[in-house]
């Protein structure tokens, strides 16, 4: 109940706020982070789909910041994972990527906007692989080279790329054996790879490891 409280409070605050939040304000920051422990929590669809609207809500404020419509966008690709009906999984889909757009037109040149760009294309491929493998793969694997071009120490699109190879079948030229060295490549990146602050993307390493054990 306290942290639903803190939560409300912090969403009307910005609500109410007539200045544009910037990334040193500190009440972006402290937005920012009520969204990111909201997310941190997150177990249901409900659960990401009220820290997407949250970070959203951010966004309309920090007009000039891409990170909230980034996570906003996260947050629905996640909560696509927890549909089984494959309307309502295109449908969040759809909104991951109108604000995943949001974000890009704000930072054309973040090398996790389009690690995230990509993403959000391999999991509209993989509701329906059979009518959109073909046309929807190259686009997707597009975003994800642009991704470590802009930043080649990204582990993120390493990652991605690595875990539609492991899911990707071996007759479509996937499978373990193709995954396995993107995944170390990945591995050794995340060991590396450093946020500029609290608030940049830091996910993924957890599940690329853990996908990696698998190949082994």
């Amino acid at each position: 109940m306290k942290k639903n409280i803190k939560n409300i409070i912090v969403i009307v605050f910005i609500l109410l706020t007539g200045t544009t939040l910037k990334a040193q304000d500190p009440k972006f920051i402290g937005a920012m982070q009520s969204g990111l422990k909201m997310f941190s929590e997150a177990k249901t669809g409900a659960d990401y789909l009220a820290a997407s609207n949250q970070f959203e809500r951010i966004g309309t404020q920090a007009k000039t910041e891409w990170l909230p419509f980034y996570y906003a966008s996260y947050c629905q690709l996640i909560n696509s994972t927890k549909l089984t009906d494959d309307n309502e999984k295109d449908a969040s889909l759809d909104k991951s990527a109108e604000l995943e757009a949001k974000a890009e037109a704000i930072n054309p040149k973040e090398s996790e906007i389009f690690a995230l760009k990509g993403y959000i294309k391999f999991m509209k491929i993989y509701v329906k692989p059979m009518t959109r493998m073909m046309t929807g793969a190259q686009a997707a694997k597009a975003d994800l080279e642009t991704a470590k071009t802009l930043n080649p120490e990204n582990p993120r699109p390493y990652f991605i790329l690595a875990q539609n190879s492991f899911y990707t079948p071996k007759m479509f030229g996937g499978g373990k054996e193709v995954a396995q060295p993107i995944f170390t490549e990945a591995a050794t990146k995340f060991e590396n790879f450093k946020p500029k602050n609290e608030l940049m993307p830091n996910w993924g390493k957890e599940r690329n490891n853990a996908l990696l054990s698998e190949c082994k």
